[in-house]
C-alpha cells in the first residue's frame, strides 16, 4: 500500500465517509436549520429545502466525480491533497472540455474555491500528483437533497 492510500484509508476512517454515487467518498457534515418554502424556490424544486448543506468529498486519484448536475448553486473548497480538476458547463459538451477545466488547490495556477452554478454540469478529478487524493468540501445552496441530483446515463 503506498502512502497515498494509507492517507485514503486513514481519511475515509477518520472522517467517517461512504461511498458516493458519482464516484469517491462522502459524509454531509451540515444540514441548515433553517428552511426555505418551496414557493420562494426557483421552478422546479417544488417543496422546502434547508438553506445549505455542506460534505466532505474525497477523490482518491485514479477515481474521479461523474458527470452530474444539481438544481441548486455548489462551492467546491480545497481543504488537502492534490489539485482537483473541476470541468463545468451549461451543456455536457461544456463540462467535458478539458482545456476549460478549473483547478483547485495549492498549484501556482489554482484557486481554492469554484462555484458551480445551479443546473450547470459538472464534473471532476484529482490532478496528478504526490499526495495520490485530494479532500474538498462543497457546499450546496439551497441544500442538497439527492432527487435533486443528475448523474449523466452515458458517461
Amino acid at each position: 500500500m503506498s502512502r497515498g492510500d494509507r492517507r485514503v484509508v486513514d481519511l475515509v476512517e477518520r472522517l467517517g465517509l461512504v461511498p458516493h454515487p458519482e464516484g469517491g467518498y462522502y459524509r454531509e457534515v451540515w444540514r441548515s436549520p433553517l428552511v426555505l418554502p418551496g414557493a420562494a424556490l426557483p421552478t422546479g424544486q417544488g417543496r422546502d429545502r434547508r438553506l445549505m448543506t455542506s460534505i466532505y468529498y474525497l477523490l482518491p486519484q485514479g477515481e474521479r466525480s461523474r458527470l452530474h448536475r444539481v438544481r441548486s448553486e455548489e462551492l467546491w473548497l480545497h481543504h488537502q491533497g492534490d489539485d482537483l480538476l473541476l470541468g463545468v458547463g451549461a451543456t455536457r459538451e461544456a463540462a467535458a472540455e478539458r482545456e476549460r477545466f478549473l483547478r483547485l488547490g495549492p498549484g501556482a495556477d489554482a484557486t481554492f474555491q469554484a462555484i458551480v452554478p445551479a443546473g450547470h454540469w459538472q464534473q471532476a478529478e484529482p490532478a496528478p500528483g504526490a499526495h495520490g487524493y485530494v479532500l474538498v468540501g462543497c457546499v450546496v445552496a439551497p441544500g442538497f437533497e439527492f432527487e435533486d441530483f443528475e448523474l449523466a446515463q452515458d458517461d
